[in-house]
């Protein structure tokens, strides 16, 4: 698979994932609550809980419809040719809650090509996913990018 050209990468600019639901299981709050050393939600409390922040990230990209090796074929590239994540930013509008739904959307938002004096060539494609509570507001946005280096461009 040859690198796609900078023209391509414009092309795939504004493509929105599959998208799909994600919710915060009780038992999964707990085990990650344990394994970043938090404080875990409690398992027999039916009082509303609020769910570590990392769920935002596990949330969106649990739901965005498609794989890692679907999204870096939208690129031209495979996990053989070494993607590696760049930024990552998360945006938590309200906590997000244990035992709550959240619908995921997103898309890509930018591609760039770029040439470093010791990696070369290489592609920086930011994507977003957003979360939205089962009222339909926004709970949390997620910002990362993606960087695909370009051995053959």
């Amino acid at each position: 698979m040859g690198s796609p050209t900078e023209a391509d990468l414009q092309t795939v600019v504004g493509r929105r994932f599959p998208g799909g639901t994600y919710t915060v299981e009780p038992w999964r709050a707990w085990l990650l609550a344990d394994t970043v050393l938090a404080e875990p939600p409690s398992l027999r409390d039916p009082a509303p809980q609020v769910a570590h922040p990392l769920f935002a990230w596990m949330a969106a990209t649990g739901a965005m419809g498609l794989t890692w090796d679907e999204l870096f074929a939208w690129f031209g590239a495979t996990a053989a040719d070494g993607p590696v994540f760049g930024e990552h930013e998360t945006t938590l509008h309200r906590p997000l809650r244990v035992g709550g739904t959240y619908r995921v959307t997103g898309g890509i938002e930018s591609a760039a090509r770029k040439v470093g004096r010791r990696t070369g060539v290489f592609d920086v494609v930011g994507y977003a996913m957003d979360l939205h509570d089962e009222g339909g507001a926004p709970a949390a946005r997620c910002w990362n990018s993606i960087v695909f280096p370009r051995r053959d461009a």
